[in-house]
């Protein structure tokens, strides 16, 4: 693959080549996903942090806990960087602190995120096993339309224009590469196109905003034949949306905010029997927001309720400069 192409698939996307010296880059340029800003996709640096975390571990580890802080945008036109430093290697637990960088134009790297992952031997068997359920009922994948579908349905019905079915597939369009995804009717994102269709009422229009949900069903649209592809790969998913769903609950879309961006994830794994071929339930709802920040959480479940990973997130989100100024 040539430098500057794109993955086609999510192995080539979280794929990264070694340098030696626990060092890495990425195999492919992060690309852009749901941001006006033309910055890279933050799914793309998590999923390279991690996929590097796992190069230098043993197969009989396995992932628990990924946790770290966005420092500065990553470029689209140039590869991601890893430095992995080993922290703990003991008989059941292994610990890698990754700083993931960019070169800049003059030469001098920058950091882009520090990440902190964790890994564990598989237990024997656990004392416990539960999950917490979904917030709702939601229709199976079966019954539940694809984002195009869904998209061409709504023009069709003309809930929304042509031109902002089309923007709205192009904004998002990253991700289908990927994965095929279904949104639950029952939601808020699927409805109102994660608030680019600001007047369309949704089911859940008389929930407070901490109550309602988005979510859909994924899977992946290539096999990942490695675990450590896997937990890269839903890395690189979780990511999606977190930092604006709190407008998309609220009838809103970036062009309503100022400045909003992930500023630090807490990506946590319950088990290592992840199958991406088998469809997985995500549903995301935002907890709080205070101080010009949010803090909202991506669960995901298997066909069998199993809670397999949650992704949490504090995000930035200021108003406008003129509402600030209408306010003053």
């Amino acid at each position: 693959m040539s430098h500057g192409s794109m993955a086609s698939t999510m192995q080539e996307q979280v794929a990264v080549d070694d340098l030696g010296s626990d060092h890495f880059t990425s195999h492919v340029d992060p690309a852009r996903m749901g941001n006006k800003a033309n910055i890279a996709y933050g799914g793309c640096t998590i999923s390279i942090g991690v996929q590097a975390a796992c190069s230098t571990v043993s197969p009989k580890y396995l992932l628990y806990s990924a946790t770290g802080n966005y420092l500065g945008p990553a470029l689209t036109d140039r590869k991601l960087k890893c430095a992995v430093r080993r922290v703990r290697d003991t008989r059941t637990f292994a610990t890698r602190l990754v700083e993931i960088s960019q070169d800049q134009d003059d030469g001098k790297s920058r950091l882009c995120m520090i990440m902190l992952a964790d890994f564990q031997v598989k237990e024997e068997a656990s004392l416990l096993v539960y999950s917490a359920p979904p917030s709702m009922s939601y229709s199976p994948p079966e019954k539940c339309l694809s984002t195009q579908e869904a998209t061409d349905d709504k023009v069709r019905r003309g809930v929304v224009t042509e031109k902002l079915g089309s923007l709205y597939l192009a904004t998002f369009g990253f991700n289908n590469r990927f994965f095929e995804t279904r949104g639950c009717p029952e939601t808020v994102a699927p409805n109102n196109l994660y608030g680019m269709a600001k007047t369309v009422k949704t089911p859940q229009e008389s929930l407070e905003l901490t109550s309602k949900t988005s979510a859909d069903w994924f899977r992946c649209r290539h096999s990942l034949e490695r675990l450590q592809d896997r937990f890269s790969a839903l890395g690189f998913i979780l990511d999606a949306a977190l930092s604006f769903i709190p407008l998309t609950h609220s009838s809103k879309f970036l062009d309503d905010a100022g400045p909003c961006s992930s500023l630090d994830f807490a990506l946590r794994f319950f088990t290592g029997e992840i199958n991406l071929d088998n469809w997985h339930l995500r549903e995301m709802k935002t907890i709080t927001g205070n101080d010009g920040r949010t803090y909202t959480e991506a669960r995901l479940w298997d066909q069998q309720g199993n809670m397999v990973a949650t992704m949490n997130q504090q995000s930035i989100m200021r108003p406008l400069k003129k509402d600030i100024q209408a306010a003053l």
